[in-house]
């Protein structure tokens, strides 16, 4: 099975839309320009004209646009407002020769990305336009997680009538899954930490720790860890052949181990020698890729059964979102978002 490791690698773009617009009246500037973005791989259409800009438009979609804010028949605002009427996604850089405060701001009010005065170098140009192309394009990925999130607080609100109408569970147990329910409800954008989602996993099951683990370099890395083990599992590195883990790594699907001591399987069993005698280990899976474990432990054997299965994967399945939107907003954003945990700037490098 295919795991994720964490990157902070540039986004890809997609070599078919990659079309940037280049509108200049000064053919040097104009050549310039597409020179410049064409060695960066960028399929470029050049105009001399706000005429020759609406023609292209008709015709074209672009991912971002280079234009003078005077051109000879009308002003580069006007075709900013076309590009972004066609594609409000679009990364808008606006060139001057006369660097004026007032026609940059009414740029940048308009939507315009960002604003370069002549003679610019190419190397200032294509970092301008990458730079925003990246930044626009985590954007809509943000955009995406926060519409799963959505989803998923639906699919919580659901279980979680469910199981306080049909199923054998104590209300203290679910507290912790009814708070996150209305935090994810009320959060305006506001994220739970994946301490969060741990605690509630934790008291739903009924553990007494529990821990999350990401794919490292041949090993497994702890990088949240909470209750009466989380001192001897924080920051803890597990061997990649771990015997808990070992079956979900293989069929991706969760797994129940009764006995961690006498567990019979083959590999390491790090676990197991920390005292904790039964778990629950769930395959972190974003869009069906895995990305991380999450592992509910406690000592004695035979404490967990099946019965809280359909409610783990929905916990499972947000703690992963969270894990996700860590590796694309990088090391400075995610404290903000992920608050719990450990090592952030090292799990994401």
């Amino acid at each position: 099975m295919q795991w994720s490791v964490p990157s902070m690698e540039a986004p890809d773009v997609d070599s078919d839309k990659a079309r940037i617009l280049v509108v200049d009246d000064d053919e040097g500037v104009r050549a310039v320009a597409q020179e410049t973005l064409t060695r960066s791989g960028y399929d470029t259409v050049g105009a001399a004209s706000g005429e020759e800009a609406t023609e292209l438009l008709r015709e074209n979609t672009f991912i971002a646009a280079v234009v003078d804010l005077v051109l000879p028949d009308c002003s580069g605002l006007d075709v900013l407002q076309q590009v972004r009427a066609v594609n409000p996604d679009a990364v808008m850089v606006m060139v001057t020769g006369y660097a004026s405060l007032d026609s940059a701001m009414e740029a940048v009010r308009l939507g315009a990305y960002d604003y370069i005065r002549k003679p610019f170098s190419p190397g200032d140009l294509i970092h301008i336009v990458e730079r925003g192309l990246k930044e626009r394009q985590l954007a809509h990925r943000n955009r995406e997680l926060l519409a799963e999130l959505d989803r998923t607080n639906k699919e919580l609100t659901t279980y979680r009538d469910q199981l306080e109408s049909r199923m054998q569970i104590n209300a203290e147990k679910l507290d912790a899954f009814i708070e996150l329910g209305k935090r994810l409800a009320t959060s305006d954008g506001a994220l739970p930490s994946l301490a969060d989602v741990l605690d509630a996993a934790m008291q739903v099951a009924g553990a007494s720790s529990g821990a999350v683990f990401v794919p490292g370099d041949g090993c497994f890395d702890c990088v949240v860890a909470r209750g009466e083990a989380g001192a001897d599992l924080h920051g803890v590195q597990l061997q990649g052949d771990e015997a808990a883990f070992r079956s979900v790594v293989t069929t991706g699907e969760e797994a129940v181990i009764s006995d961690l001591i006498n567990l019979e399987a083959e590999g390491s069993r790090d676990l197991s020698l920390l005292g904790l005698a039964s778990a629950i280990v769930l395959p972190l899976k974003h869009q069906g890729i895995p990305h991380g474990l999450m592992a509910l432990f406690d000592w004695k054997p035979k404490s967990f059964a099946e019965v809280h299965l359909n409610l783990l994967r929905v916990l499972g399945a947000q703690a992963a979102t969270l894990l996700v939107r860590a590796q694309l907003q990088g090391p400075a954003r995610a404290a903000q978002t992920t608050d719990g945990f450990v090592d952030i700037q090292d799990m994401l490098t």
